[in-house]
């Protein structure tokens, strides 16, 4: 995805409406004998985990989307623009596999995905077409043994819209054998949701981007390659034009969606990222006509610890760093879009339903699962169980207090302590006489606290950080400001690692000019 195109359609600015129970239902039809939608409230929202992580090891530095979907006895996952560590194929889209099980108590395993060579990632496309930035893929199903994947294309930057939607198809799982279906001239179907019923397939789809409402389509399972075969809500049993589609959700912010229906029998829901109200909202409804309910917020960023903990709140903004940012772009709010339902990691319970999904948080830019309970009337879920602590010792000498290294181990070449005028000591990598050339590492191990609410530090001088690392994975990182005129803060959310052993480090790798970094101050905050 673009930069230009996400702050376009972002505004990070007024606070959400907090909608936590479903209302009246949308759509221009009685309910008739469909019956009314399924009657939910909103229990809780909370964060699983990363889905990319280790998606360095193909060459990603990061992607979005992560579209899901079942085919060839694997949970297949399209992502869009990447950003590449060597910045060869950026732009390309992606394709990953995970396997049919259920989701586990520790989160998504890392996924395998589609390589050139068993190294790099092969960029996905339909044979012989060059897509480019904001030209992605928006879902996929199979059909047997033919596998479908449906991209938004013909993207123009200055307009901000798309123009054509996509459809090509492979056989199985062989993504590098995608076969153009159609290319064709769209408004209303760009990006797109499709779940099959029987010999038909639902299409819901949006336009414009993130300025949409919701619309739908039917068409034989065998006939979604010719357009001329859909048919448009309201008159789904008519030949028609796409023009003439009416919207089947009233919303004119809708943006990247999903329809999914948890279980054979269960409710269908649809889930997609909206301006107004901000967040994540959710319908749900007994048939793919509907009626479908009035919109719930499933996710706000801010009631459901999306900034601080996975969404990076702008430094300038906050009075902070959070550690969430990549490096350069910590005066870029994240923000969230792309909620892609899992039916395979979902599920139904006498309480209510619970919805598993990836979301796109832009900064950082890569995809996570959250989970979101919904209690039917009457119905109660059971407290989430508490991660059991391991073993091990808390954080010590975390701010250097002893005029030493004390609990701290060091590599490669030495740092330095000093005392502040205020007889506080700090930490500083540029060491004379190498100075900038110091590289080395000086790093801790401890079990974050039951308690432990915030790690606590100040930071200055060059590129070089200081990190929070669960095995290989970065969970937290904040940079010098590139200057020692001033100090930049740290305040590293720790609520979602209670428990946990982790690893606190100083990590200096750059012989650069401002190849070092100072820090001092370190501590836990309950």
């Amino acid at each position: 995805m673009a930069a230009l195109a996400f702050l376009l359609a972002f505004g990070f600015v007024a606070p959400l409406p907090r909608l936590r129970a479903f209302g009246a239902p949308q759509g221009t039809e009685p309910a008739s004998d469909r019956g009314a939608p399924p009657s939910f409230q909103l229990d809780s929202t909370t964060y699983v985990g990363r889905l990319t992580t280790g998606c360095e090891r193909v060459g990603l530095a990061g992607t979005d989307l992560g579209v899901s979907f079942e085919a060839g006895g694997r949970l297949v996952f399209l992502f869009g623009d990447s950003w590449t560590l060597d910045r060869k194929d950026w732009d390309a889209d992606s394709v990953a596999f995970a396997r049919l099980g259920p989701l586990g108590d520790e989160g998504p395993a890392p996924l395998t995905w589609l390589t050139r060579d068993g190294k790099r990632f092969f960029p996905l496309a339909p044979k012989s077409m060059q897509l480019g930035g904001m030209n992605v893929p928006v879902e996929g199903f199979a059909v047997g043994d033919r596998t479908y994947v449906f991209f938004d294309g013909g993207w123009d930057a200055q307009r901000g819209v798309h123009s054509h939607s996509i459809l090509a198809h492979t056989r199985k799982l062989e993504f590098a054998e995608l076969e153009l279906d159609h290319s064709v001239a769209s408004a209303k179907f760009l990006n797109v949701s499709v779940a099959r019923d029987g010999a038909d397939l639902w299409i819901f789809g949006t336009g414009t981007y993130r300025k949409s409402a919701i619309y739908l389509a039917r068409v034989p399972v065998s006939e979604v390659g010719n357009r001329a075969k859909w048919r448009y809500w309201p008159a789904l049993d008519a030949p028609g034009k796409e023009e003439d589609a009416q919207p089947i959700v009233a919303t004119n912010s809708a943006g990247e969606l999903s329809v999914r229906r948890v279980g054979a029998d269960g409710p269908w829901f649809l889930a997609y990222n909206s301006a107004d109200p901000r967040g994540i909202v959710l319908h749900a409804a007994r048939d793919p006509r509907g009626p479908w309910s009035a919109p719930l917020v499933i996710f706000d960023p801010e009631r459901d610890r999306g900034y601080g903990y996975f969404l990076h709140r702008k430094t300038s903004a906050a009075g902070f760093d959070d550690g969430l940012s990549e490096p350069g772009r910590e005066e870029d709010f994240g923000g969230e879009y792309g909620p892609y339902l899992v039916p395979r990691w979902s599920s139904e319970t006498e309480a209510g339903v619970e919805l598993v999904y990836t979301l796109s948080s832009w900064n950082p830019y890569q995809v996570h699962v959250l989970r979101t309970r919904l209690t039917r009337p009457g119905g109660a879920w059971t407290a989430p169980r508490v991660r059991t602590p391991s073993a091990g010792s808390s954080l010590a000498n975390a701010d250097f207090a002893t005029g030493t290294l004390e609990r701290w181990t060091a590599e490669g070449d030495a740092f330095a302590l000093a005392r502040r005028p205020d007889g506080a000591w700090e930490l500083t990598t540029y060491v004379k006489p190498l100075g900038d050339a110091v590289r080395g590492r000086l790093h801790q191990e401890f079990t974050v606290p039951r308690d432990a609410r915030l790690l606590r530090g100040f930071v200055k001088g060059g590129t070089e950080s200081v990190r929070l690392m669960r095995g290989d994975e970065v969970l937290r990182e904040t940079r010098g400001p590139r200057t020692n005129d001033r100090e930049l803060e740290l305040r590293w959310m720790l609520e979602p690692y209670r428990g946990e052993r982790l690893r606190l480090e100083v990590r200096d790798d750059s012989t650069d000019r401002w190849g070092f970094v100072t820090v001092r101050g370190l501590a836990l905050e309950s």
